[in-house]
C-alpha cells in the first residue's frame, strides 16, 4: 500500500515498485488541506491489483489519512504486507499502527533547515502519540529516507530503522531539452501558499527584495489570494509547462541541505535555464560546478540578468551543463537502492512472524457506586453483542470503593448499613468485579508512567488520578470504559479511554450545584465518547466543544456499525 497522493512522487515510485514485483494500492481520498496542493488521485493502478472488486471498492472509498474502520484494515491485512505512509493526522497514524499487521514504512522527503522528524515527534504535543506508536511497533517500523543524508540529524532510534529509497522523477531519463524556446523576458519563480504559510511568505518577501526591478512571474497554488499582479496562482499542468517553455529563466531559492522541490528538475527536463542558490541539496546532487549556481544574491542577479538579456553563449552553457542534476533522479540509478532497501524490509519481515490479532480483547469498565447499574447494563450489552459477533472479549467491572464517602457523609450507623448494602450489590452482580479507589499522582509521576508505558501524550495539569485496584491499576486491560460520574482531577490516559456520558442536567451544571467538572472534561483526548440520547450529544459537541467525530450516539440494541460493541472495538 502506498498511502500518499503526491502526484510527482507517485509517477516515479509506483512504477519502481511495480518493476520490483509489487502490487500497489493508492488512496482515492485525501485531505482538503493546503499541504496537499501537489496531490491528486489516480485509478490507473487498480487494474494491476489481484483483489476482488468488492474489496477494492471498499479500500477505494476509505479515508486512509484519518484512519478507516477496523474492518477495512482487516481487508488490507489480507492482501498487503507493506504500507508506505506519511504523518498527517497523528490519530490516523496511531490507528494504522494498531490495525495494520505488516511492515509500516514512513516515507520522508526532508525538512527545512536543521529541523528533523525526531524534533517534530518529540516537541509537538499532537505528534507524541505517533512517536509512541512507532516505538511500540519495534522492528515493524521503518524510516524510509528519500535522500541519503536525512538520517544524519535524527535520533538514534530513527537512525536504526532507516532504509534509503531515493526520490526520483518520472521522465528524468528522457528529458526533452528542445522544448524550451524562451522569448518571454521574465523570470519564473515558484512559491506557493504565500498568504497561508509563514515560511513561504518569508521566502516571497526576500525574493521581491533581492530581485526588485526585475521582470518576473510567481507560480504555485495560493490557498489565500495575495494582492500581487506577478502571482499566477494555480495553473493547469499544460499552462505551467508552457510557462517553462517560454519564460527566459527559472530561479530556485533553496539552500536547504536536506530538501529540494520538484520544479527545478521540471525546468531542466524541458531545457529551461536554471539559476539556483549554492549551499542546498542541488549541490549534493551534482550542482557544485554548474554555471547556473550562485553563491550570493548579487551573483544570482548578474546571472539572471544575462539570461534575461539573451546572452546566447551563457544560455547555451547553462542549458548544456545542468542536465547533470537529473542523473540522481533517474530510475535506473535509483533501482539498486530501492531493491536493497525493500529486501532489507522483506528479510526482517520473513524473520519475524506477522503480528497476530489478540485472541481476547480485555476491557475494564470503571464506575462509581452511583452509576454501577448503568455499568452493569453496559457490561451485559457488550457481552451479548460480542457473542453474536463472535468477538472474544474479557470484561472486568471496576467499582469505586464508596466506604470513605459513606463514612464522611453519613452517620456511623447509616454508613455501616450503606457499606453492607454495597457489598451485597457487588456479590449479586453476574460479572468479574474489582473494587478500586482513585489515587492521586503528581504530574512528574504521571509523565514517568506514560513514558514507561510507551504512551505519547502531553499533560497539562499538575495532578492526575489512576484507578488503584491494589493489583496493577487495571494495566491488564487493553481499554478503559469510564462510565458517568465526576472526578476532581484528570484521569491519566494509561489506556485508550471510552467515556460513557449519562444525561446532563438541563441547566448544564452537575446535580446539587456541585461545581466539579464532569469527568469527561478531565480525560485528555478520549478516544470515543458514547451518549445514549441526542440531547447529550448536542451538549457535548456544542457546549463542551468535543470533536463530533469521536462522539457516538448509541441506541439500545442498535446493530453494527452503530452498536456499543462496534464503537468500543474501533478504539482497541
Amino acid at each position: 500500500m502506498w498511502i500518499l497522493n503526491h502526484t510527482a512522487a507517485r509517477k516515479f515510485e509506483i512504477p519502481m515498485l511495480r518493476k520490483l514485483g509489487y502490487e500497489v494500492f493508492t488512496p482515492k481520498i485525501y485531505p482538503n488541506d493546503a499541504n496537499f496542493r501537489s496531490a491528486s488521485v489516480d485509478y490507473s493502478e487498480d487494474v494491476n491489483l489481484t483483489i476482488p472488486e468488492d474489496d477494492l471498492e471498499i479500500l477505494n472509498q476509505s479515508d486512509w489519512y484519518a484512519g478507516p474502520h477496523r474492518e477495512v484494515w482487516e481487508i488490507a491485512n489480507k492482501y498487503f504486507d507493506i504500507a508506505f505512509f506519511i504523518v498527517f493526522d497523528p490519530k490516523g497514524v496511531e490507528a494504522m499502527c494498531r490495525r495494520f499487521s505488516g511492515e509500516l514504512v514512513w516515507r520522508t522527503y526532508g525538512l527545512a533547515g536543521e529541523n528533523s522528524y525526531s524534533k517534530i515527534l518529540e516537541s509537538l504535543p499532537q505528534y507524541r502519540r505517533a512517536q509512541a506508536a512507532f516505538r511500540r511497533l519495534g522492528s515493524r517500523f521503518w524510516f524510509a529516507e528519500g535522500y541519503s543524508n536525512l538520517h544524519e540529524i535524527e535520533s538514534p532510534w530513527l537512525q536504526r530503522r532507516t532504509v534509503y529509497l531515493p526520490l526520483g522523477m518520472a521522465g528524468a531519463s528522457t528529458p526533452n531539452e528542445t522544448e524550451w524556446v524562451g522569448g518571454d523576458k521574465r523570470m519564473l519563480f515558484v512559491c506557493p501558499d504565500i498568504g497561508f504559510n509563514p515560511a513561504y511568505a518569508e521566502i516571497y518577501e526576500e525574493f521581491r527584495r533581492e530581485f526588485k526591478g526585475f521582470p518576473y512571474a510567481i507560480g504555485g497554488a495560493q490557498s489565500i489570494e495575495v494582492l500581487d499582479s506577478h502571482i499566477l496562482g494555480y495553473l493547469p499542468l499544460e499552462e505551467h509547462r508552457r510557462n517553462m517553455q517560454h519564460m527566459q529563466v527559472m530561479f530556485y531559492h533553496s539552500r536547504e541541505p536536506r530538501h529540494v522541490h520538484y520544479h527545478p528538475f521540471e525546468a531542466i527536463k524541458v531545457g529551461m535555464p536554471l539559476v539556483f542558490m549554492a549551499g542546498g541539496m542541488l549541490d549534493r546532487l551534482g550542482g557544485l560546478a554548474l554555471p547556473g549556481r550562485a553563491k550570493s544574491w548579487e551573483e544570482a542577479r548578474r546571472k539572471v540578468r544575462r539570461l534575461l538579456d539573451g546572452d546566447k553563449a551563457f544560455i547555451d552553457k547553462v542549458r548544456s551543463t545542468q542536465p547533470v542534476l537529473l542523473e540522481a533522479m533517474k530510475a535506473e540509478h535509483a533501482q539498486d537502492s530501492w531493491a536493497k532497501g525493500l529486501r532489507t524490509i522483506e528479510l526482517a519481515s520473513g524473520n519475524r512472524e506477522r503480528k497476530e490479532r489478540i485472541n481476547s480483547q480485555r476491557i475494564a469498565i470503571l464506575c462509581s457506586h452511583r452509576n454501577m447499574q448503568e455499568a452493569v447494563r453496559i457490561y451485559r450489552e457488550l457481552t451479548s453483542q460480542s457473542q453474536v459477533a463472535n468477538e472474544s472479549l474479557s470484561i472486568v467491572l471496576g467499582v469505586e470503593n464508596p466506604e470513605s464517602e459513606f463514612n464522611r457523609k453519613l452517620k456511623k450507623k447509616a454508613a455501616k448499613a450503606a457499606i453492607a448494602a454495597f457489598k451485597r450489590d457487588i456479590d449479586e452482580i453476574d460479572a468479574r468485579c474489582r473494587i478500586f479507589e482513585w489515587k492521586y499522582i503528581s504530574k512528574a509521576s504521571a509523565e514517568r508512567a506514560l513514558t514507561y508505558a510507551g504512551i505519547g501524550r502531553a499533560l497539562y495539569d499538575n495532578a492526575f488520578l489512576v484507578p488503584d485496584d491494589e493489583m496493577n491499576f487495571f494495566e491488564d486491560s487493553d481499554l478503559w470504559i469510564v462510565v458517568g460520574g465526576r472526578t476532581p482531577a484528570p484521569v491519566l490516559p494509561m489506556k485508550p479511554i471510552v467515556v460513557v456520558v449519562q444525561d446532563y442536567p438541563k441547566t448544564g451544571l452537575p446535580p446539587n450545584d456541585d461545581r466539579w467538572q464532569a469527568r469527561l472534561g478531565y480525560i485528555p483526548e478520549p478516544d470515543a465518547v458514547i451518549a445514549f440520547d441526542e440531547r447529550t450529544v448536542l451538549h457535548l459537541v456544542n457546549m463542551e466543544g468535543l470533536d463530533p467525530k469521536i462522539v457516538h450516539f448509541v441506541k439500545d440494541g442498535a446493530s453494527p456499525p452503530n452498536s456499543l460493541l462496534e464503537t468500543v472495538l474501533e478504539c482497541l
